[in-house]
C-alpha cells in the first residue's frame, strides 16, 4: 500500500475571534490583514446575494479574470488562501462575503 498524507479536520470557532463581512461592489477589496490572531488555521466563507469573481495569485480579479464564487457558496479556505484572495462583484449586483476565524 503507498505511503499517504492524510489531515483530518476539526475545525473550532478561534478564542476571541470575531468575523469579518465585505461589501464586494464594483472595487476590488480584501479581508483586513489584523482581523485575526495567529491560532486561526482556517477560514469559514460565505457569499451572500450575488456571484462574486476572486483571484489568489496578486493579479485583480475581473470578468476575465479569476474563479467565480456564486451567491451561496459556503467553505473553509486557509488562512493563507483567505489573506490572498482579492474579490470583486461578477455582475451588476453587490455581494456580502462573510468570514469566521476557525482553528483546530
Amino acid at each position: 500500500m503507498p505511503n499517504t498524507f492524510t489531515v483530518n479536520l476539526y475545525p473550532v470557532p478561534t478564542d476571541g475571534g470575531t468575523d469579518e463581512r465585505l461589501t464586494v461592489s464594483t472595487s476590488v477589496v480584501q479581508f483586513a490583514t489584523t482581523w485575526y490572531d495567529e491560532d486561526t488555521k482556517f477560514v469559514f466563507v460565505d457569499v451572500q446575494g450575488a456571484d462574486i469573481m476572486v483571484t489568489f495569485d496578486g493579479s485583480d480579479p475581473s470578468a476575465s479574470n479569476g474563479h467565480k464564487f456564486a451567491s451561496g457558496f459556503r467553505g473553509f479556505w486557509s488562512a493563507r488562501q483567505a489573506d490572498a484572495a482579492k474579490m470583486i462583484r461578477a455582475g451588476g449586483t453587490d455581494a456580502a462575503v462573510q468570514a469566521s476565524p476557525f482553528t483546530v
